[in-house]
């Protein structure tokens, strides 16, 4: 962490969701075309997408006060002002909802809700014969799963350490590395899912504990952090790679098992003959 992004001893909720706040407007401005708004670029412009001088402009404010808000100093936007700068950087649905997130002075509560798995969610991933299903909450620490999960990954409630935890298996353990041939990509999906968590619990100092460990710990996560990607969909195709086998092929799907968006559950279904058996073969 350098420059805006560092935090003072002892930072407080409010000190993060200002440098979330930074960081998320800081990604987003890269990534709009100067020309959406008739800006012509030049040949000596350096900047990539808008420069803060013009996002001001075209939010009708002064050129410093933007500048303090990228930077995570004592300011505060109005509602109406974030919707504009959601107008003014092209922000999506999903994009819109964490920036409002973000922008609000509101003190949310300051933990996550404990990690309790209602029954009927552990009666779904039961059902789930031969596809390995877990629940997560919202820091990522692996709290239920089904006997599918049990037979390929092994029993969660057993783990200590690195591997209780997703994000610091997928970053600081090398067994979980290796049997996913596409780990990057799925750290990358992972933080991103991450990052909404963290939006709706900034005040918890769990998320502030494990993040403060993951940007010591992981360039590759300081990488992902720095970009700040949102979730981009709920399924996708992964590989897992069991002591060495031959890659398994799964339809990895994601759904939140709460209304307010906090429990998550993942779940791996096969795609293919081979998976299909390996699993009835490892459950049998």
């Amino acid at each position: 962490m350098t420059g805006s992004d560092r935090l003072p001893p002892r930072a407080t909720g409010t000190d993060w969701r200002r440098r979330e706040l930074a960081s998320f407007l800081r990604a987003r401005r890269t990534g709009v075309s100067p020309e959406a708004f008739g800006i012509e670029p030049g040949r000596q412009r350096r900047t990539t997408g808008l420069r803060r001088e013009e996002v001001a402009q075209l939010l009708g404010v002064s050129p410093s006060w933007y500048t303090k808000l990228e930077q995570g100093l004592d300011v505060t936007a109005s509602p109406r002002l974030l919707v504009r700068i959601a107008d003014v950087l092209c922000l999506s649905a999903m994009e819109r909802a964490q920036l409002l997130r973000l922008g609000s002075e509101e003190t949310p509560t300051s933990t996550a809700p404990a990690g309790e798995v209602l029954p009927p969610v552990q009666m779904i991933i039961d059902a789930m014969s031969y596809s390995p299903a877990f629940v997560l909450t919202p820091r990522a620490d692996y709290i239920a799963s089904n006997a599918a999960a049990v037979a390929l990954f092994g029993d969660f409630k057993t783990f200590a350490g690195p591997e209780s935890n997703q994000l610091l298996s997928l970053f600081l353990d090398e067994n979980t590395r290796r049997s996913l041939p596409d780990w990057r990509e799925s750290a990358r999906q992972q933080v991103a899912m991450f990052r909404t968590a963290f939006a709706r619990n900034i005040h918890d100092p769990g998320f502030h504990a494990l993040i403060e460990r993951l940007l010591a710990e992981s360039d590759y996560f300081r990488e992902l952090w720095a970009r700040y990607e949102l979730p981009s969909g709920s399924s996708r195709e992964v590989q897992y790679r069991p002591g060495g086998a031959v890659p398994l092929t799964f339809r990895h799907f994601t759904f939140f098992a709460d209304l307010d968006g906090q429990f998550r559950v993942e779940v791996f279904s096969p795609i293919d003959e081979g998976t299909t058996r390996f699993m009835m073969a490892r459950m049998s």
